[in-house]
């Protein structure tokens, strides 16, 4: 890969992150997504609800000519963003993805439950 080629997805990270997402829509935790880009990164983020604020925003960022980085983010409290997920190999960052989301779904539970 060249460094001035754009940066995407494969068809097997697209594929293991849309397992992923297709989880959480069974599970009720998400029901849309998008697509964005930017230099040298693009973005897929999971939301609750269309036009909402993304629960989940997965990007994928070039470090050098043939690597790339995934990280995983979600919304912290006072507008921050709390890092969830993070790995150059896209096995391992599934892994993690699926952790933080069930740490995210129990967490959920428990504020529906304090309501």
């Amino acid at each position: 890969m060249s460094i001035d080629q754009k940066i995407g997805y494969t068809r097997r990270e697209f594929q293991q992150i849309f397992q992923v997402y297709a989880h959480g829509v069974f599970e009720g935790l998400f029901k849309d997504f998008s697509f964005s880009e930017g230099k040298d990164r693009f973005f897929i983020s999971f939301r609750a609800e269309a036009g909402q604020k993304p629960l989940i925003t997965i990007e994928k960022q070039k470090i050098i000519a043939d690597k790339t980085l995934f990280i995983a983010t979600t919304p912290a409290p006072k507008g921050t963003i709390r890092q969830i997920a993070r790995s150059e190999k896209i096995e391992s960052f599934i892994l993690q993805l699926r952790q933080a989301i069930t740490l995210l779904r129990s967490e959920q539970k428990k504020e529906t439950k304090v309501l």
